[in-house]
């Protein structure tokens, strides 16, 4: 019989929490206002990202999963539409993050509100001066949490991390990540790994770490090579929804052809509004909350 768990990004997701982009692209005023000043590529057209979004949001339903939404906000940016970064899921409990980036830091207090609504248990909150994004957070095979430290992601909240889930986990891993484009770039770790299954996982291996990459390899792990012609497209942003099941933004052949070519199931969805400007895949638009494993 399947088990529930929180602690695995392959098993297969029944619950999951999202803000849709009509809430997070609020009017056309607040898309003007923001999008540079929040690094998007390009100014998102809200009519096509509306599409785009509903569109995914039929795809992860046919796939069973319960989908739950976080409402409309007035203190929230674009940026909101990803709100993987906010919170982690544990067998403990969710953890409140404290946001790397500035403009994002009101939202995971929405998050806390939502978990208080929907009787979620919240194991704990990282504090400033520490930060940790959950697009820096990864788990493993084994019950192995890899957490990256950048710019989004700083060794203070790496600390407050590693105390809260020391019962939970049997290895924690720290990540070191490049310089890479800077701190105003949104580069985390899950910018160069996506598991895909316990053994398989999607990575783009100019910019990972030679012990991290060393450490996949050994505990087994296939690795997925994601071409430098579609690393900025998100090619390396891929969602497990069960272990070997995946959704991916179109545009990625290479990446797609090597997922399938290595046995997985991949299913698309058009992204250029969603995704692609605000350089965020599907890991970063959803925040799995309840998995189930064999």
């Amino acid at each position: 019989m399947p088990n529930t768990t929180f602690q695995t990004d392959v098993g297969k997701i029944k619950r999951i929490l999202l803000k849709h982009v009509k809430d997070a692209f609020r009017n056309e005023q607040q898309i003007e206002q923001e999008w540079k000043a929040l690094h998007f590529l390009d100014k998102p057209d809200r009519n096509n990202a509306i599409r785009e979004y509903d569109a995914l949001c039929d795809l992860l339903t046919g796939f069973g999963i319960e989908l739950e939404f976080l409402p409309e906000t007035e203190n929230t940016t674009l940026d909101s539409l990803y709100p993987r970064d906010n919170a982690l899921a544990t067998n403990g409990g969710m953890i409140l993050c404290t946001m790397g980036k500035q403009n994002r830091q009101t939202e995971p207090e929405h998050h806390n509100t939502f978990y208080a609504q929907t009787q979620t248990n919240v194991l704990g909150e990282i504090t400033s001066p520490g930060s940790v994004e959950g697009g820096d957070v990864a788990w493993l095979q084994n019950n192995v949490l890899a957490v990256a430290n950048g710019y989004r992601t700083n060794p203070a909240g790496i600390a407050q991390l590693k105390q809260m889930v020391s019962p939970l986990v049997s290895d924690f891993i720290e990540v070191p990540l490049p310089h890479f484009r800077g701190p105003s770039d949104v580069f985390h770790l899950m910018s160069i790994i996506s598991p895909i299954a316990d053994d398989l996982a999607v990575v783009y291996s100019p910019l990972m770490p030679v012990p991290f990459r060393q450490y996949l390899l050994d505990t087994g792990v296939r690795l997925v090579e994601v071409p430098e012609q579609e690393y900025d497209s998100q090619g390396c942003n891929v969602l497990a929804v069960a272990p070997g099941v995946c959704v991916a933004v179109e545009g990625n052949p290479i990446t797609h052809q090597r997922l399938l070519d290595a046995g997985a199931e991949v299913h698309t969805f058009k992204g250029k509004d969603i995704c692609e400007k605000g350089c965020g895949g599907p890991t970063c638009l959803t925040r799995p909350l309840e998995r189930e494993v064999s």
